[in-house]
């Protein structure tokens, strides 16, 4: 009779062990929010991508061309986490009135007169867009950022009708040119 007892009360003992432990496992990882980070190392890319638009400024028309490539021959970027990240080139063509005026690609360091030294180290081109037509030039926006994070610095790229370019760095937020003044509390 006491076999009996045994044999049942011992399954139900390393049931309850297994079980638990498996649950504190789990649970302490819950706790602390960590996930195990990718050791695979991989580089990450972001996708290429290709833009075409046509604007006018004036009576003039523009077609321009942007487009975005991870470049290989480029140093890799490592993140905080020791994830490594590869770097873009960009090309921005621009015709007018069907002639082209510009064609020039751009790497990050063609933005080194803007960018902190060891923020150019952890950073990469991240993008470019058309902006807007500022009198008959056309301004472009670009970014330098650390890769996944809302950390960059924006660029201005203004083209003048010659083909002629001035980059500048962007001190004004979207945000606050669209601002009325009624909308301002004092």
């Amino acid at each position: 009779m006491k076999r009996r007892f045994y044999l049942p009360l011992t399954a139900c003992v390393l049931l309850g062990l297994g079980s638990c432990g498996g649950h504190t496992q789990q649970d302490s990882r819950n706790l602390e929010g960590y996930e195990k980070p990718d050791t695979t190392n991989a580089v990450q890319e972001m996708k290429d991508y290709h833009y075409s638009a046509e604007v006018r400024a004036g009576d003039v028309r523009y077609a321009y061309d942007i487009v975005r490539e991870v470049n290989d021959s480029l140093p890799l970027v490592t993140g905080d986490e020791g994830a490594r990240y590869a770097d873009n080139y960009i090309r921005l063509r621009v015709n007018r009135e069907g002639r082209q005026i510009f064609n020039h690609v751009f790497v990050k360091e063609s933005f080194k007169d803007f960018l902190d030294r060891n923020f150019m180290k952890h950073a990469i081109l991240e993008g470019m867009a058309f902006d807007r037509v500022d009198g008959s030039s056309l301004r472009f926006a670009a970014s330098v950022c650390y890769p996944e994070s809302d950390i960059y610095i924006p660029l201005t790229i203004t083209l003048s009708p010659d083909g002629s370019y001035r980059i500048t760095k962007d001190e004004i937020l979207d945000t606050a040119a669209t601002l009325d003044s009624a909308d301002v509390e004092e």
